[in-house]
């Protein structure tokens, strides 16, 4: 374990409960619902408004695993402090690296968002609009996390009112509300085609237990980790329910299968308010979402320096108090696929898969929380019985694996080749940087 001064460690408290709620609401509420609703249509018919119930109970198996670790011991770069003492630290140097590679994925947010700004505005230059709005969540990060954090608390702010309205307005809209009890419309493609579309709508609800890299610089640690994350995973799934509601009751279902919410939004809504749907609601969840990673992401490598996993020149701060070296890393790595071509689905697919992977790291190190560190576990304020400290791990990473087997295919063979010789020198990097370290 590291032996660096809790002192030296802990900054000043900034984050409250509605700054973490706001954060952890945009890092749910982007990608996956705007993109994914149609997708899970084609697969379940009417019940996908239910995928998204059985997509909760997918979701919050690992969600409360990180709740219980953050809850008996809050740390900045929560994550990475859980694999580093309850796994190991030349772990948690494997769990940082995959980590770091799996923020392709905010490319998709920024790509999404440009293909969106191309419906509304069909001469507007993707690649171009794509960087910009990266760019832009990129400076509002360097600004300091409390500059950040009231960023992110009006963009949620105007994003639920926007789904709200989609989800208000399209109600009286919706021709048969029977569709959504009748077995046959629910399962039309049996219970395999229900489960799939379910697993695929969890990456809409993924998010929420990133608040804990904010351990440190939170009020009440012990007791706001938990409660965000419940509190988050509830709110977006009834707003998705609603969602779902509406995009397969408004039109027949083969003109919404595999489309997104633009095409049952410009039933419901006049053409001035469509635009500002898209806009204020469709657009902002993506910037929501992109915000949101930048947030948290540094916080894991700001601690691997205080190790002396990294040199210390990288931990370099700002005058806003930012690790601007660490986030600009982040901002480099997510900014390669926009500028080379990537195309939305390929940055989604990898970066989701690659989630999956360094996402099991955290999760399985509740499995040791009882046995390492007994005091910790019995004075958190929300505490699992031993035994479910043992099985929820078990089977989160079971829900992982095969989300991981499930990507296989889309990702390719040069892709998974490529992840592994680049977790082999992860594994080389901590070994030979072992002496180093404070470990």
């Amino acid at each position: 374990m590291s032996d660096a001064s809790p002192k030296k460690l802990a900054p000043k408290k900034l984050l409250g409960f509605w700054d973490l709620l706001s954060i952890s609401l945009g890092q749910i509420i982007g990608t996956g619902v705007v993109v994914l609703t149609g997708i899970s249509i084609s697969m379940t018919g009417y019940g996908a408004p239910w995928a998204f119930m059985l997509a909760l109970a997918i979701v919050a198996i690992p969600t409360i695993c990180i709740a219980a670790l953050g809850s008996a011991v809050p740390a900045s770069g929560g994550n990475y402090t859980y694999v580093r003492d309850l796994l190991g630290p030349k772990t948690s140097v494997v769990y940082l690296g995959l980590l770091i590679a799996g923020q392709v994925i905010l490319a998709s947010f920024a790509i999404g968002f440009a293909e969106y700004a191309d419906a509304l505005i069909p001469a507007v230059n993707m690649k171009l609009t794509a960087a910009a709005i990266m760019i832009a969540c990129f400076a509002a990060n360097l600004l300091g996390i409390k500059t950040a954090a009231r960023f992110q608390s009006l963009m949620v702010l105007v994003l639920i009112a926007s789904l709200l309205f989609y989800i208000f307005a399209g109600f009286g809209h919706v021709e048969d509300y029977s569709n959504y009890t009748k077995p046959e419309r629910i399962l039309p493609n049996g219970f395999g085609g229900f489960f799939a579309a379910a697993f695929l709508l969890r990456l809409s609800l993924i998010g929420s237990e990133f608040v804990s890299e904010f351990g440190d610089e939170m009020k009440n640690p012990g007791r706001t980790i938990p409660l965000v994350m419940g509190i988050s995973l509830v709110v977006v799934t009834l707003l998705y329910i609603g969602i779902g509601i509406v995009a397969t009751g408004v039109l027949p279902l083969s003109e919404v299968q595999g489309k997104n919410l633009a095409a049952t939004a410009k039933v419901i809504f006049s053409p001035p308010v469509y635009v500002a749907f898209i806009a204020g609601g469709v657009m902002l969840s993506l910037v929501t979402s992109l915000n949101a990673i930048f947030a948290w992401c540094t916080r894991g490598l700001y601690m691997a320096t205080e190790d002396g996993w990294l040199p210390k020149n990288l931990a370099a701060k700002n005058r806003f108090g930012t690790p601007w070296i660490f986030l600009s890393l982040f901002f480099i790595v997510g900014f390669v696929p926009i500028i080379t071509g990537m195309s939305l689905s390929y940055v989604a697919i990898l970066g989701n898969a690659v989630g999956a992977i360094f996402g099991l790291f955290p999760v399985f190190a509740l499995f040791n929380l009882a046995r390492r560190n007994p005091e910790a576990y019995m004075s958190a304020p929300f505490k699992l019985p031993v035994w479910a400290t043992q099985i929820l791990p078990v089977l989160a990473v079971g829900i992982y694996g095969y989300g991981i087997y499930s990507s296989w295919g889309f990702v390719g063979n040069k892709g998974w080749i490529a992840l592994v010789i680049y977790t082999g020198l992860l594994l080389a990097y901590a070994f030979w940087r072992e002496p180093k370290t404070k470990t």
